[in-house]
């Protein structure tokens, strides 16, 4: 009975996206968001005083 070798390259993980950094992603839309509605909010609040 012969056997069948398996390339290389079957051996090769999939990685998951998740090791981009702090900055990827929904948490980049996080901070994005959280840099234009914070200011808005300081804002709106001195108005309202």
């Amino acid at each position: 009975m012969k056997s069948k070798q398996v390339p290389e390259t079957s051996n090769i993980v999939m990685r998951d996206h998740s090791d981009h950094g702090p900055l990827a992603g929904e948490l980049m839309d996080l901070y994005v968001a959280m840099i234009i509605v914070i200011p808005i909010a300081f804002v709106l609040k001195s108005l309202w005083v």
